[in-house]
């Protein structure tokens, strides 16, 4: 009769001495692995290579782009933006208008916010001293009462704002981020109900959002009502961002085409600029997209980019240890032959193959995890021009940790598989009867190692060549001109806050104040404002210009461009150069001016012939007319890889005002608050920061001083990215480079091993080393060559992935390709080389002896 107990007994039993089996297994392969320290050692360090940086690259992949938001039902979350055909101008986001009709109108939405990034001036009070600390300014984003109900995230303490108090005119509130409280709060219990100074006016503390609440961006520190009023809305002002939530069973598709039947009624229901002409002949669309999208940005194809090379240093790395085992393999044939002589199955040699290489794999595993968790360090540490988004919740979790675990297990198998398979599937009489010349005979022995080195080399060409594109996009981006003298500007920016800077007046007494101040620091040549620097997005501002001697037909658009506004020695305070008219006069407080300085992209559009000095232009439909006075060499405001900026420089205080109905101007002034200073110094190597910083602190001691770097930095973060990507592809291709010379010097120097007395018989008939070292060279470089040509033919096909990431050359660059197969020749012939040499140099006599 069948008895439970006693079966579960004997299932006890049964896994007891399975697990036994297993450990007794592990423990030889471990003895094993110790009395052969060089072949264990290469094995472990070269797959804690391959396995780091997958393991690194997985996390910020993981981390990034596959993790969701931590928002609530974050695939319901979608960004609200338009697409739009005008000259300088492809995309916009939401005006007020747009975005209260959106919410009023749409069926397809739960719920819609809207937001803007900012950067506000703070005046902290710290916690336990009590006293005034010095204004700092901190990244901030000013947010509608609905946003926060729409990510579904609630405050870690206190509240979000009300409805009434999105609307001009309430009660000043602030919303802190835990990240802040912390830091400068040192977590106050007490922190509601406080006061800040923000921008020098009072905001009571309501509420701190926990510390996943990471909204718009990581380094967004506190939030601010966002103070839409419905009753004075800017339609044409497209100066929001809004996110929205679908309703259940609703899709991006679908939201879309209802805001496309949506967005011609916004000027009927809010009459202004925007007209149902301009959205029509602006063929402007409503765009909606995944929010994560959005906030991940342009920078999952670098990403993706480098964990496929990650990915092809791994396939690399476990070739090579394959091939290793191969070696490994033929050296114990004999041994292994003998046991299935004795009765050994094919799963007691596959087990035995499989317990070293999974015991290799841990510790490789091991290892690489401790490097992937250190390379992530060092990213989390690095400057911020790479800009990877969510990177501060990137680490090394239990998913990957799992995923490290299942590469080292798949490692193991594939290492382990092929010369298991190899050394059972010989013949047990074949191998027992072989003799020195038998082991030497017959290539089919040898076709697995060059197999594995065949590979090795064509993943290798492929990082190679990928490598080579971005250095070359590198290089071309660095031969770029950015229109302004890097060497010697420095830049830092202020900005003033209108509760005490509340007139034009009082702005440019500041900016004479300090730049006469700063002019005086020994070592400065030049001083000047400007709103808008090169290559930095901060401050941008683009709007329509009308020409005066270009009028724009019935029902066209004007062209939108970027507008700056500078003090008269800006331009050369950054070396940009005037190449016909002049610069500003100084600026007047009592007048504004009506005068501008184009730069030489844009007067090449409106005055090819060169005669853009004396022509005006209008800001606005019924704006002052502003004169011409110089045209600037070309400037790069965008980045290296777009085209020069076509962009308007107006004097600090100027008229933007409409016409008055006599012709005159009216006498609205205005002048910019938020300034980007600029020095020159005297010599490269002469660093102004420090006095010039100190300087303006003594200035204005409640104004602060932040983005204090050269305008070498400023040029070296616009190329962070591709440099970035261009330096992990180089890591990867070395490491290839390595791995692939170690695989093919294994493979022919084990092949020379071998064929050692055919070698010295022929040596004693007479053949000469000159011939015997081509020969090796000849059929090592054939498999690599074997190789190459594969990895050239991948290398077309990948590289294509690399398109959007390129400058000033194409994937199929030949000279890329042509560079890469040398390089991969080169180090083919040098891995072949030293046994090729050691096989011409067999000494007959020993050999023949011993044999």
């Amino acid at each position: 009769m069948w008895n439970p107990l006693h079966f579960a007994q004997r299932r006890r039993r049964s896994d007891a001495d399975f697990s036994e089996e297993i450990a007794a297994l592990l423990r030889r392969a471990a003895r094993r692995l110790v009395r052969a320290p060089v072949f264990a050692l290469t094995a472990v360090l070269t797959l804690a290579l391959g396995i780091g940086a997958t393991t690194a690259v997985f996390s910020l992949v993981d981390g990034v782009l596959l993790r969701p938001l931590p928002f609530a039902h974050p695939a319901q979350l979608v960004d609200l933006s338009h697409t739009i055909q005008l000259t300088g101008v492809s995309h916009i986001d939401q005006s007020d208008a747009t975005y209260l009709y959106y919410k009023r109108a749409n069926h397809v939405f739960a719920s819609v916010g809207a937001y803007r990034v900012a950067a506000v001036n703070v005046s902290a009070t710290g916690a336990a001293a009590g006293d005034q600390a010095r204004a700092e300014r901190i990244d901030a984003a000013r947010a509608s009462a609905s946003v926060f109900a729409t990510l579904g995230v609630a405050p870690l303490e206190g509240r979000v704002f009300r409805d009434d108090e999105d609307l001009p005119g309430a009660r000043p509130v602030v919303i802190l981020s835990e990240r802040l409280w912390k830091t400068h709060y040192a977590s106050d219990p007490h922190i509601l109900g406080r006061t800040l100074l923000i921008d020098g006016v009072p905001h009571d503390v309501v509420g701190i959002m926990p510390a996943r609440f990471t909204f718009p961006d990581d380094d967004t520190q506190l939030w601010l009502p966002i103070g839409i009023d419905p009753a004075a809305t800017r339609s044409a002002a497209f100066d929001f961002r809004a996110v929205a939530r679908l309703r259940p069973g609703a899709t991006a598709r679908m939201a879309a085409a209802e805001l496309d039947k949506l967005l011609p009624q916004v000027p009927v229901a809010f009459p202004g600029r925007l007209t149902v002409n301009a959205i029509a002949v602006t063929h402007m669309h409503p765009v909606v997209r995944a929010l994560r999208d959005t906030m991940v940005g342009s920078v999952s194809r670098t990403l993706w980019v480098v964990f496929g090379a990650a990915a092809f240093l791994l396939l690399i790395a476990c070739a090579n240890v394959a091939n290793l085992f191969l070696v490994r393999a033929e050296a114990r044939q004999h041994d292994l032959t003998v046991r299935r002589a004795l009765g050994a199955g094919r799963a007691a040699i596959v087990a035995e193959f499989f317990s070293e290489a999974l015991v290799l794999a841990v510790l490789g595993g091991v290892v690489g995890v401790a490097l992937a968790s250190a390379v992530l360090g060092a990213l989390r540490a690095m400057p911020s021009g790479v800009a990877i988004p969510r990177l501060d919740g990137v680490g090394i979790d239990g998913a990957v940790l799992a995923v490290a675990a299942g590469v080292t297990l798949l490692t193991a198998l594939v290492m382990s598989v092929v010369p298991a398979l190899r050394s059972y599937g010989a013949q047990v009489a074949t191998v027992l009867g072989q003799t020195t010349r038998g082991a030497t005979a017959g290539r089919s022995r040898h076709r697995a190692r060059r197999a594995f080195v065949v590979v090795q080399m064509a993943l290798a060409l492929v990082l190679v060549t990928g490598a080579g594109l971005m250095a070359r996009t590198f290089q071309s981006l660095r031969s770029v001109m950015p229109g302004f003298d890097a060497e010697r500007a420095y830049t830092f920016r202020v900005a003033l806050p209108p509760a005490t800077y509340p007139t034009p007046s009082a702005t440019v007494a500041f900016v004479t104040h300090a730049l006469d101040e700063l002019s005086a620091i020994p070592g400065v040549q030049a001083a000047g404002v400007i709103t808008k620097l090169p290559l930095d997005a901060e401050a941008r501002y683009d709007t329509a210009v009308f020409v005066e001697d270009k009028p724009l037909a019935k029902g066209q658009m004007p062209n939108i461009h970027q507008v700056a506004y500078a003090s008269p020695d800006a331009l050369r305070a950054l070396g940009v150069p005037i190449i016909a008219g002049h610069t500003f006069e100084q600026p007047d407080p009592s007048r504004a001016r009506l005068e501008v300085v184009v730069t030489h992209a844009l007067a090449k559009r409106y005055w090819p012939a060169g005669d853009a000095v004396g022509r005006r232009l209008r800001l606005a439909p019924k704006g002052p007319l502003f004169t011409v006075v110089g045209v600037t060499g070309d400037i790069r405001g965008t980045g290296l890889d777009e085209p020069p900026d076509e962009t308007v420089f107006l004097p600090l205080v100027t008229a933007p005002g409409d016409a008055k109905a006599d012709g005159g101007v009216s006498d609205a002034r205005f002048a910019p608050r938020l300034l980007a200073f600029v020095v020159q110094s005297a010599s490269a190597t002469h660093d102004v920061t420090v006095p010039v910083e100190r300087t303006l602190r003594a200035i204005a001691p409640d104004v602060p001083v932040y983005a204090v770097r050269s305008m070498r930095e400023v040029l070296a973060r616009s190329t962070a990215r591709t440099s970035f990507t261009m330096a992990l592809l180089e890591i990867a291709s070395l490491a290839a480079l390595l791995i692939g010379a170690v695989g093919l010097y294994g493979v022919v120097s084990y092949m020379v091993s071998l064929r050692a007395r055919d070698m010295a018989v022929r040596i004693a008939l007479g053949a000469q080393p000159a011939s015997l070292r081509r020969q090796v060279l000849t059929q090592a470089v054939a498999v690599a060559a074997v190789g190459i040509a594969i990895g050239l033919a991948a290398s077309v096909v990948v590289t294509r992935f690399l398109a959007a990431l390129l400058f000033g050359v194409t994937p199929d660059d030949p000279v890329t390709l042509a560079g890469a197969v040398a390089l991969m020749t080169i180090v083919a012939v040098a891995a072949s080389w030293f046994p090729a040499r050691r096989a011409a140099e067999v000494d007959p006599a020993v050999v023949l002896r011993a044999e």
